[in-house]
């Protein structure tokens, strides 16, 4: 039998989410399910208490300072905006304008400039273009006044885009930085941050890297994800004691932190909107999903 390769093929509609527009109760629980959330799990709190450490640790001349690598999207961000919100004043404190902890994004421009604005920013401090010196100078006075202990610096793999005189001034910033204050400065980054301070001897010996793995198929996992899924206020309990729907979450997730977080957060959405109520083979099999990996293929 001939086949007529001109013949229109029947088509086959990618997976979405349903279109219906769901009840205010239900409406209500997804933007809930939208809402970031933290879900205890031993490596994350093995980072937190790292942290925990260091702000804790003692005023000393040459303050211990951390830095903590993963690959992308595996929970390292999410971990410094809890330890954040666990130890800065909340607006009813009447701490509340203390800043015990100070989180700044490393900005794409790597110099030293640059990063004396980012912290400023992240101060809601007002600048302006000045000398060097002087936004050095108010930095420094600055974290003085709020009280702060430590400084967090994520993605300090933007490090390696500078050129490489500027990255030492950033470098020698940090250092001088935490021995002036005498604050721990935790830098966070992909493995190509580990090579930022593998560059500088002394930088290198005075920020202990920990790194934080990807999940296997294991208990854990199966544990973290009913976890997270108990806080999507499902109406059926979803199982995980299956390795076949463990391994499949994993396998879409590529063991990540983040994007297992945002995996089930659809799929907890996809089982309100249906009406299913519960995160099976079914409801990964309609979601509209593509694994980390094939993404930055397609980007390519």
């Amino acid at each position: 039998m001939n086949q007529d390769l001109f013949a229109a093929a029947p088509e086959v509609p990618a997976p979405s989410l349903p279109l219906d527009l769901p009840s205010a109760e239900a409406c209500s629980r997804i933007e809930r399910i939208r809402r970031p959330r933290y879900v205890e799990y031993d490596a994350g709190g093995q980072v937190l208490a790292r942290l925990a450490w260091l702000f804790d640790h003692p005023k000393v001349a040459r303050p211990p300072c951390s830095l903590i690598y993963a690959d992308t999207n595996n929970g390292k961000t999410a971990l410094a905006y809890k330890f954040g919100r666990d130890h800065n004043p909340r607006e009813d404190s009447p701490e509340y304008g203390k800043r015990p902890v100070i989180y700044v994004h490393t900005p794409p421009f790597t110099d030293l400039t640059g990063f004396c604005d980012a912290v400023l920013r992240s101060l809601k401090a007002p600048h302006r273009p000045a000398r060097l010196s002087a936004k050095w100078d108010q930095l420094l006075q600055l974290l003085g006044a709020v009280g702060t202990r430590m400084l967090i610096l994520d993605e300090v793999n933007n490090l390696l885009i500078g050129k490489v005189d500027q990255r030492a001034m950033v470098m020698n910033g940090l250092k001088s930085l935490s021995n002036e204050l005498r604050i721990p400065v935790v830098a966070m980054g992909t493995q190509d941050a580990v090579r930022v301070f593998q560059t500088d001897q002394q930088l290198g010996n005075r920020f202990e890297p920990m790194g934080l793995p990807r999940w296997t198929v294991s208990r854990e996992y199966a544990v973290f994800l009913g976890r997270f899924v108990q806080g999507l206020e499902l109406k059926q309990e979803s199982q995980f004691r299956s390795r076949d729907i463990v391994g499949r979450i994993h396998a879409m997730a590529e063991g990540l932190t983040g994007e297992t977080c945002k995996l089930l957060s659809m799929a907890g959405e996809m089982a309100i909107r249906s009406g299913r109520e519960v995160i099976d083979m079914a409801t990964l099999d309609e979601l509209p999903w593509t694994v980390p990996s094939d993404r930055r293929r397609i980007a390519k």
